[in-house]
């Protein structure tokens, strides 16, 4: 079966769906991803068929920064930047997947990957990294975190309904355009006759959710054995206790030089050690120090393994990470689903609250990293979750249940 894997998100997004595609080529489906046009080498070096999408999302994370970006789903200001650069990726799309017999993706694939499909006339399978795609009374709304515990079935109600509308209302002006202006279709999709097969990336004992939904545990990627640490890491994190792992991923904020200041001194009033990660996130500006040592990137599989705990936005791919080393997450969330990790992080018991960001201070975050290492309750926690997750194997779950849903599709 060929199958077509549409990841347009940053690099803590695109990697599960690497993880996936990998995970299908092994169960013997030609796959091809196709992403930013920045993540094309790295792609291609795990062995994937990976075709490019014009634009960097790194360009993309920093114009919205630039733009002014909230955490909402849709940066204020980018509405027809974003239509122009959809009609862009239609166009590349509507090549790359012309001979495939399924298209995937999550929230981002869908925006495109769903149109494109019916253009062709093939399935879309809905691949979230999240817990969205209904409207239930079942679960709460990921973009709704800080609805009442107390309102609970009408409040998920509630809140799930918000999160739908969320996360389609602001394409559905992209979805106009690319159907009439590059597909030839209707302007409006039309309702399907039956609910679209969706897979779930990440674990049960992370999010509880009913039952029939097709929940397979994390899409992780497989160790590379040709990467090897860098030496002066090596001797690092020889040199004394576990350190505390800190990285915003690709959240770019206004004041970057100003992060790094404070994280810093909030390291050096906790009294630990600490890798830091730059990530896009621009805190580049820091000195490597005995207590401090400052990497561009280290896979998180190798690196979150030998610390103590880990400071991160709460982005689905860094979360899941952290919670599969068995580590404590101090969570800074930034916006869209990040508190709704962060939230889940604080109420499994294996983190502190969730820091605002826009209130962190040296304070906050020393005192977040003082309960991440001394309470043992939250770090035994954190340990146990952590052998759960490290038992799932969501690839080859994802594998089964996309091999059975699509053979039930073609029988009918």
């Amino acid at each position: 079966m060929q199958i077509c894997i549409v990841a347009i998100d940053t690099r803590g997004g695109v990697q599960p769906y690497a993880a996936l595609a990998g995970g299908l080529q092994r169960a013997g489906h030609q796959v091809r991803i196709a992403a930013p046009e920045d993540f094309t080498d790295w792609l291609t070096r795990l062995g994937l068929d990976a075709v490019p999408l014009t634009g960097r999302m790194e360009d993309a994370a920093r114009a919205a920064a630039e733009a002014g970006f909230s955490g909402g789903v849709v940066p204020k200001g980018m509405r027809e930047q974003m239509i122009q650069q959809s009609l862009r990726h239609a166009r590349e799309l509507l090549g790359y997947a012309e001979n495939s017999d399924v298209l995937m993706g999550g929230v981002g694939g869908a925006v495109l990957g769903v149109d494109i499909a019916e253009r062709l006339g093939v399935p879309f399978v809905h691949a979230h990294l999240q817990p969205v795609g209904t409207v239930s009374t079942a679960l709460p709304g990921v973009l709704t975190p800080w609805m009442p515990a107390w309102t609970g079935g009408v409040g998920n109600l509630i809140g799930s309904a918000i999160t739908e509308s969320a996360l389609t209302l602001p394409f559905r002006a992209v979805s106009h355009a690319v159907r009439t202006q590059v597909l030839g279709l209707p302007r409006r999709r039309s309702r399907p006759r039956e609910a679209p097969l969706s897979l779930y990336g990440f674990s049960r004992h992370v999010v509880s959710v009913p039952a029939n939904w097709n929940v397979t545990g994390y899409w992780f990627l497989p160790e590379d054995p040709a990467w090897t640490p860098q030496t002066e890491l090596v001797k690092f994190l020889d040199a004394g206790e576990a350190p505390v792992c800190i990285g915003f991923g690709s959240m770019v904020g206004a004041d970057p030089a100003a992060t790094a200041r404070l994280v810093t001194e909030a390291v050096r009033r906790a009294g630990v050690r600490a890798v830091l990660l730059t990530g896009w996130g621009g805190m580049s500006d820091i000195a490597t120090s005995e207590n401090v040592i400052v990497m561009d990137q280290v896979p998180h599989s190798w690196l979150f393994a030998r610390a103590a705990a880990v400071v991160h936005h709460g982005g689905a791919g860094t979360t899941a990470a952290a919670l599969r080393a068995g580590v404590p997450s101090v969570v800074v969330p930034h916006g869209v689903d990040q508190p709704f990790w962060a939230k889940r992080v604080a109420a499994l018991g294996v983190g502190p609250r969730p820091l605002s960001r826009a209130a962190l201070s040296v304070d906050s975050l020393a005192t977040a990293l003082h309960t991440a290492f001394t309470d043992e309750r939250l770090r035994t926690r954190a340990a146990h979750l952590g052998e759960r997750i490290r038992a799932e194997d969501g690839i080859t779950a994802a594998a089964d249940v996309l091999t059975r849903g699509l053979s039930r599709m073609t029988l009918k």
